[in-house]
């Protein structure tokens, strides 16, 4: 007894000593279970679609996108009218929001997988649960429907049908004798239409501008329907116009062709006074492009100089209040000495330049010579007419009605004739 009580103390101590080391291991199992399946949940995109039959599509078929496996068939449950496919794709590829699912046949005796199209480019993409309504899926047709149709199409176009009577028959026969003797014309035609099409889809870019351009100018008519009734009216008010004015027209072009005429015959008699005048226009515009200088410094003074002729004119006086201003007179003596510097006759020209440098010193000294002549003449009271020997003297008597306070002779009390009652 003794022996037995302590082999079962040993076997129960035995099993307390294992008991924590099992349940460590299945509580790992069970969080490594609910782990996994979290993780799984989290990385898969659970898509559920409607299609109106399911054949050959079973829990782990596959699901591609362009071909490529990205999940698996989850469930597949009938419901009534249609199916249910639940399906899961790897959260590593994308789905746009509106994919749509197809059932594919790779041939007739491979197993059927789901494609989701088309493959995503950009856009909402589809959530973590989304479905696909039945009106966006579809299904193949399956062959024994196909045989189906063609053995409906057989039966309703044999002898028990539409060929009962032999007008099939009739139909083939009337159309192989008229296609007999124009197959080369038909050849032809299908040729030339081949290449109508290529042309057409060469120029397609071209044809689609132009409806493009065709489309916005009658965009712009419409947006300007106003505009374009009245211009519509204005010119059938010319039009009208025309009309009424055709006679008188007709006659001013004839009118005018005789003027023309006319012209023409003008032109030839008087050619060469013509190309006269025009050789002496070309003179005078060539003139006047090498005088540009000199033109281009004239036009600045002479609005000047056309005030001033207005200004001369005294009303008062009714005389002309100027007087001769000869540069050249101012210093008579001076003159002289400006004759002998022939150097100043044609500037640049070297022989000239070099008679100037041997006149040179005979004009300084007539120069200095005239110079002290001047000196021992001129007073500030000399007041010779046009300005001789004037051009030290100053002016000391200021001309009347030039300065305030000094009123012209004519003037009553400084007031002017035009401005007293009764005066002439």
């Amino acid at each position: 007894m003794a022996s037995v009580q302590n082999h079962s103390t040993n076997e129960r101590s035995r099993v307390r000593r294992w008991l924590p080391v099992a349940l460590i291991v299945i509580a790992a199992i069970v969080v490594a279970s609910v782990g996994w399946w979290v993780f799984s949940r989290m990385n898969t995109t659970k898509i559920t679609a409607y299609f109106d039959r399911s054949v050959g599509i079973y829990e782990g078929s596959e699901v591609r996108i362009l071909g490529v496996p990205v999940g698996s068939v989850e469930s597949v449950d009938p419901q009534g009218d249609q199916v249910k496919v639940v399906m899961s794709v790897d959260r590593g590829y994308d789905v746009p929001a509106d994919a749509k699912a197809v059932q594919i046949t790779p041939s007739v005796v491979a197993d059927r997988y789901i494609q989701l199209t088309p493959a995503y480019s950009g856009g909402e993409k589809m959530g973590r649960k989304a479905t696909i309504a039945r009106e966006n899926t579809a299904t193949p047709v399956e062959v024994d429907e196909l045989y189906s149709s063609i053995a409906k199409l057989s039966d309703s176009l044999g002898p028990n049908g539409a060929n009962a009577n032999g007008a099939v028959s009739d139909l083939l026969n009337t159309s192989a004798a008229n296609l007999g003797d124009n197959g080369k014309a038909l050849g032809d035609s299908i040729t030339q239409l081949s290449r109508a099409s290529r042309y057409l889809s060469d120029a397609r870019g071209d044809i689609f501008d132009t409806v493009k351009n065709l489309q916005t100018f009658v965009s712009m008519l419409a947006a300007n329907d106003a505009q374009v009734r009245e211009f519509n009216a204005q010119l059938a008010d010319l039009s009208t116009f025309l009309s009424g004015e055709r006679q008188n027209l007709g006659e001013a072009l004839n009118l005018l062709s005789v003027a023309l005429g006319d012209v023409a015959r003008f032109v030839n008699d008087n050619r060469d006074q013509i190309q006269g005048n025009a050789d002496a226009l070309i003179d005078l515009t060539q003139t006047l492009a090498n005088q540009k200088d000199n033109v281009a410094a004239a036009l600045p003074v002479l609005p000047v100089a056309l005030s001033n002729l207005v200004n001369v004119h005294d009303a008062e006086s009714g005389t002309l209040d100027m007087r001769a201003n000869i540069p050249e007179i101012a210093e008579p003596l001076g003159l002289v000495c400006k004759l002998i510097d022939v150097g100043k006759l044609k500037p640049g020209d070297p022989q000239f330049e070099a008679l100037g440098k041997a006149f040179r010193p005979i004009v300084d000294t007539c120069t200095a010579l005239t110079d002290q002549i001047a000196a021992g003449i001129k007073t500030p009271s000399l007041n010779l007419p046009f300005g001789i020997l004037s051009k030290e003297n100053e002016q000391r008597d200021p001309v009347p009605g030039t300065v305030p306070g000094n009123p012209s002779p004519r003037q009553t009390d400084g007031v002017a004739p035009s401005e007293q009652g009764g005066g002439n």
